[in-house]
């Protein structure tokens, strides 16, 4: 005849059994329903009931008990995310895009890159962040559009990753940038246009973004971040993008310089560039332009400022190469204009002139060494 404490050892095998069932289940459900936190509670509670009959803890400590199993748990489903690719259990702050679908749990992210594919998931560390699917599946808005319409559809786009493209109007470091409205000119060079003030969209990146390295005012770039705030402060609006990510590429690599000779000749050369061991100047041109593989021109000035061009770019593919054997300057010849590299143990001063400089045209200037 089977006794009470044998029947109570029974129901708590169940219990055990169903509990674990049932957080099994919570894992291995597809789909993100309402029934797997329901599945994942139900399975805690009848492990604490289990625990409390089994190891007869007072019911002062019970409440204790289920806020360990909790945290346990939570844990749990951390590691699960992780290593199988799941959506989270308690998933929270759900954002999303056109195309994807972004579940934040606690201390994990993931991305579910098509809203129809569960199984295709990426999950990583909350602290990783930035875009994580592949941002050629998201059309690109252009900035005009996108700032023209924001403020009367905002509740559309808000908490949404989108993908937009557009010229920066400020940059501020590697730290963030802004885009405004613009109007195109009759001046192309530079990338130049005339921005409204009217709206801004100020784009923050996580961390300081070595992407931006390459980009300057007046550039157009492309962005993928989520649009989370709305400010207005006198008719003036100012729209932020959060967890943001350089999605386009600049070609440097390929590029041409053209320059155009003064009338006449001035006798004085140029500071244009200086860093902390380098200084460009010109020498008898009146302009001279780098020309890359997009289209864009930029004045040679604007280049190197914003590292589109390095001093070394200058020596590229020359026509001829002459040093002088006294003063070891050396001429980078091309078809019209011509770069002295003064000697760099003497002089910091780099010249840019035109085709007919000679070494005794301009004077490299000694460079002071500083005293220890």
């Amino acid at each position: 005849m089977t006794t009470k404490k044998q029947k109570n050892q029974k129901l708590n095998k169940i219990s055990l059994i169903i509990s674990i069932l049932f957080l099994i289940l919570a894992i291995i459900l597809q789909k993100p329903l309402v029934i797997r936190p329901i599945l994942w509670l139900i399975a805690i509670l009848l492990l604490a009931f289990n625990i409390k009959k089994t190891k007869k803890i007072k019911s002062s400590t019970f409440i204790i008990t289920i806020l360990v199993i909790l945290f346990a748990s939570i844990a749990l489903d951390g590691i699960a995310v992780i290593q199988f690719k799941r959506i989270p259990i308690f998933a929270y702050n759900i954002i999303n895009s056109k195309n994807a679908r972004v579940y934040n749990g606690i201390g994990v992210r993931v991305w579910q890159c098509d809203k129809e594919d569960y199984n295709d998931l990426i999950a990583v560390p909350f602290y990783k962040k930035g875009y994580m699917c592949n941002a050629d599946d998201m059309p690109a808005m252009e900035a005009n559009s996108f700032l023209n319409s924001v403020v009367e559809n905002y509740d559309d786009y808000k908490n949404m990753y989108i993908k937009i493209k557009g010229k920066i109007s400020k940059k501020n470091g590697q730290n963030y940038i802004e885009m405004r409205p613009y109007e195109n000119t009759d001046i192309t060079i530079n990338g130049y246009v005339n921005f409204a003030d009217n709206i801004t969209l100020r784009i923050l990146f996580p961390n300081n973004s070595h992407d931006l390295d390459d980009y300057d005012i007046y550039d157009e770039i492309t962005i993928i971040g989520i649009v989370k705030n709305l400010e207005q402060e006198n008719e003036k609006y100012i729209i932020y993008m959060y967890d943001s990510k350089v999605v386009s590429e600049i070609n440097l690599k390929e590029f041409s310089i053209t320059a155009t000779p003064e009338e006449k000749c001035q006798t004085e050369k140029n500071l244009i560039y200086t860093s902390d061991n380098q200084k460009v100047y010109t020498y008898c041109l009146s302009q001279i332009v780098v020309s890359y593989a997009d289209g864009n021109k930029y004045e040679i000035a604007s280049s190197l400022s914003s590292n589109k061009l390095t001093t070394d770019d200058l020596k590229k593919d020359p026509l001829d190469i002459k040093t002088d054997e006294k003063t070891k300057n050396t001429i980078y010849q091309y078809e019209d204009y011509s770069v002295m590299y003064c000697n760099p143990e003497t002089s910091e001063d780099i010249i840019i002139g035109n085709k007919n400089m000679k070494f005794d045209s301009v004077t490299c200037d000694i460079k002071i060494e500083e005293q220890q």
